[in-house]
């Protein structure tokens, strides 16, 4: 007998005392059977027999699971089909000694169904079967699942479908009530919004319907599930209907691979058709074989049936602008405009015609196709074009540079929505506003789940925008890796002209001046950017330049230009447009930051806009103007600490109070604070500190993560808000290490919130039954050896987890450290 699915047996390592089997007939209950008996546990078919011990209920009746009432969540593991079904690499394994084909073929017939590699591995040796399906041991082993006391005739309309929806039910003459009783049974599980029959049965009871019902039933499925209306198309030979509903509904995201599975199963006889040699073409654009694709086009074009045609234009005006050549492409796509009528194929045109004035920086154009994509997808009820359309408008946006606009919009976009490409892009919004440890991390995600997916396109576009978060954080050698790997591996042209553009700034940051403007020269890519850059390298006039971006619209390249402009009157225009956009790259990193430096000493009026930033948690460090300091870079640890206090509170301190509190063991403090002031003013900005007789305080505003800690930690005391352990993740490590003892105050706050906040997770781990319970209580106890709360609960977890010993020793250790406090 096979064992069990790889992901099922790591799911079953840690079970917890009451497994439930699937109800659905054939799936894997035998196997789960065997695991059960070889783990010592009870197996079950009637809820009355359930117990405390640890056992197995394989259900008869899915009403069976309503008497099911574990006494703690996280107590029982329900195991639904969908985890017993072998994917495709699982099947193939499971065969591979069987003779070549075999295993393809069966699982094309079993789709996975656990009960059909039972049977194919039983069949796999005899030299009599060719197919699986026709063979008599399969349908004497099929016939035992199948119903007795129904009539036969019932069950072949319950299979005339892949997926049965309420839709099809009065079409196929099918009642609900059979449905429900079937479902009951287990003999119809849900999947795809609807129930299935496992595909060997379906296939054991199919008898074809006539094309015109079949064409029916395909279009009532095809507004839900692409897959099951092509398998019943296939199924009736209804090629062409087969391959217009590919044509009709294929999204370049999916990838290439799915559309060339379904390009295999077609018949040679209409692989000459002009609809499978346009899929073909399009299967070599989705996989980056632009040139033979756009040959394929162009010879199609040529003799495109009319109907046909607007298709052809559409895809062939997308491979130019692959390629780079996006006049060509607006050109068509433009002609295609002009000659559709309102339809979802209008619908898309609009949608890459957007894209492709994107490209050539039209971005108020290139945001109104694509509004009027949206309008027509909307109209036709069709939510997945519409968030497509809508993240590409998103998109222009970030292009255009809004990049707090295009967050409020993509925070409004349902997740199932929400491609790769939208969350390299928000990877890029992050960027803009600064934020680049949360923008590294997005768009890591944003590459590994393009991998996932097969699509490559997303992968190196994902790379890139890593590539300039690289190039931002100083990691020159990582981002000339990723832009290189993009250059040398991709064809798409607009997304290696942004690879080229990380590449020139690198090599620009390096003193290669020469490879800097080669790589600038191959940089034309959907953002202004190269032109900003050539404008900053020295090799394009200022002026044209800074006209050309207001032009097009693209703010955040205008608000670098008016900074490399630098009068004053440039820099306010470009101080307003980072603040009302969020441009918090541009304030504040050093590449920079260093621009502002004019205005900020002429206009303090300006000086709200640039804040000081303390770091406590971990270390000290102070971030201002572009500059980062740590404690080490202070001349003494005092006058560190004189820039903390000040930051610390947001009225004037008493310079007599500030001198006795740092310097108070010294002759003559009042010296030594003055001489720390002048330190400060000379290592971060002479006007930092506003000074009076009697008062210190900032002259710019300060942002602080100990006043935002004690905030939030305030706010997780009293209402238990969500997110609270990855919170004090975040904040565990040690405040201040090298200056509490000067703040002695702030010191015991921190630590108090720190031990109430780790005992608190433990408290929720505990009502979990996770072992991560222990962790948490003996961070609190690290903070607060005194806390009778955190003993008690480390000694009920070791106790709930049966270690009678540490939890023995856990009394010892409390009553010991109580005796201490007390006396």
């Amino acid at each position: 007998m096979l064992g069990l699915r790889p992901g099922l047996r790591r799911l079953l390592r840690t079970a917890p005392r009451l497994v439930v089997a699937p109800a659905g007939v054939g799936f894997g209950q035998q196997v789960l059977a065997l695991w059960a008996r070889r783990n010592n546990r009870r197996i079950v078919t009637s809820p009355a027999d359930l117990s405390r011990e640890p056992c197995l209920f394989i259900p008869r009746r899915r009403r069976d699971l309503e008497s099911v009432h574990p006494g703690c969540p996280g107590e029982a593991l329900f195991l639904h089909e969908t985890d017993l079904i072998y994917t495709k690499a699982e099947w193939l394994g499971a065969l591979a000694t069987a003779r070549e084909g075999y295993a393809e073929e069966s699982y094309r017939l079993s789709q996975g169904w656990p009960e059909g590699l039972l049977i194919a591995a039983q069949l796999a040796k005899r030299p009599d079967v060719f197919c699986l399906l026709e063979h008599p041991l399969t349908r004497a082993h099929l016939g035992r699942f199948l119903p007795q006391d129904l009539p036969r005739e019932a069950l072949t309309r319950l299979a005339s479908s892949p997926v049965l929806v309420p839709e099809l039910y009065g079409l196929l003459e099918l009642e609900a009530e059979l449905i429900a009783e079937l479902y009951d049974r287990g003999l119809l599980y849900a999947a795809d919004q609807g129930y299935r029959l496992p595909a060997l049965l379906r296939r054991l009871l199919f008898r074809p319907l006539s094309p015109e019902r079949a064409l029916e039933v395909a279009q009532i499925l095809s507004s839900r599930h692409l897959e099951p209306a092509l398998e019943i198309l296939g199924e009736h030979g209804l090629w062409e209907a087969y391959l217009e509903r590919i044509v009709e509904t294929y999204m370049p995201r999916t990838g290439p691979h799915a559309l060339q599975e379904h390009l295999n199963r077609v018949p040679p006889n209409y692989r000459y058709h002009e609809i499978f040699r346009y899929l073909v073409a399009l299967a070599q654009r989705s996989s980056g074989d632009i040139e033979p694709a756009i040959e394929q086009f162009e010879k199609l074009l040529e003799a495109a049936s009319p109907k046909f045609q607007l298709w052809v234009i559409n895809a062939l005006g997308v491979a130019y602008g692959m390629r780079g050549d996006f006049s060509r492409s607006i050109e068509l796509l433009s002609d295609g405009v002009s000659k559709s009528t309102r339809s979802p194929l209008q619908g898309h045109l609009l949608h890459n015609l957007g894209i492709a004035l994107l490209h050539t920086h039209r971005y108020s154009a290139g945001a109104e196709y694509l509004a009027n994509a949206i309008s027509i997808y909307r109209e036709l009820g069709n939510s997945t074009e519409e968030s497509s359309s809508t993240e590409n408008l998103i998109n222009a946006k970030v292009f255009a540079g809004y990049p707090l606009r295009a967050l409020g919009e993509f925070q409004q976009l349902r997740p199932i929505h929400q491609s790769s490409i939208i969350h390299a892009n928000l990877g890029r919004i992050h960027l803009m506003l600064g934020e680049l440890d949360k923008a590294k991390e997005i768009t890591l995600n944003a590459r590994n789940k393009a991998r996932e997916i097969g699509n490559s396109r997303m992968e190196k576009y994902a790379d890139v925008i890593r590539a300039q978060v690289a190039y931002l954080e100083n990691d020159l050698i990582l981002a000339r890796q990723l832009s290189a790997s993009v250059i040398e591996t991709f064809p798409e042209a607009n997304v290696r002209g942004e690879a080229h553009l990380v590449m020139s700034q690198v090599e620009f940051r390096r003193g290669n001046r020469k490879a800097a403007k080669e790589h600038l020269a191959r940089a034309a890519n959907i953002t202004f950017g190269y032109k900003t850059e050539a404008v900053r390298q020295g090799l394009s006039p200022l002026e044209p330049t800074l006209e050309e971006a207001r032009e097009a619209g693209a703010m955040f390249d205008v608000a670098q230009l008016l900074m490399l402009k630098g009068d004053l009157e440039s820099l306010r225009e470009a101080l307003s447009l980072c603040q009302q956009n969020g441009y918090g790259l541009l304030l504040r990193h050093p590449y920079y930051s260093h621009h502002w430096l004019p205005l900020i000493k002429a206009d303090p009026s300006c000086w709200a806009a640039f804040p000081v930033t303390v770091q406590t948690f971990g270390g000290f460090k102070v971030s201002f103007l572009g500059k980062t300091l740590t404690l080490a870079d202070f001349p003494t640890k005092k006058i560190a600490a004189l820039l903390l206090a000040l930051a610390l509170h947001e009225r004037p301190q008493n310079r007599e109070v500030l001198a006795e509190q740092l310097w108070g063991e010294l002759n003559n403090p009042l010296d030594s604070l003055q001489n720390a002031v002048s330190k400060l003013r000379g290592l971060l900005f002479p006007q930092l500190i506003c000074s009076s007789k009697s008062q210190l305080s900032l002259n710019f505003p300060v942002v602080l993560d100990y006043r935002e800690f004690v905030k939030r930690a305030k706010a997780f005391v009293e209402t238990s808000e969500p997110g609270l352990e990855d919170f004090i993740q975040r904040h565990s490590e040690p405040w201040l290490p090298d200056l509490a003892d000067l703040f002695p105050v702030e010191r015991s706050e921190v630590e108090r919130y720190q031990h109430e906040l780790w005992t608190l997770v433990a408290e929720q781990q505990e009502q979990e039954n996770s072992p991560l319970a222990l962790v948490a209580y003996r961070h609190a106890l690290a903070l607060d050896p005194y806390s009778e709360r955190a003993w008690q609960g480390l000694i009920a977890a070791y106790e709930r987890l049966g270690n009678p010993e540490m939890a023995a020793k856990a009394r010892r250790c409390m009553a010991e450290a109580l005796r201490e406090l007390r006396g």
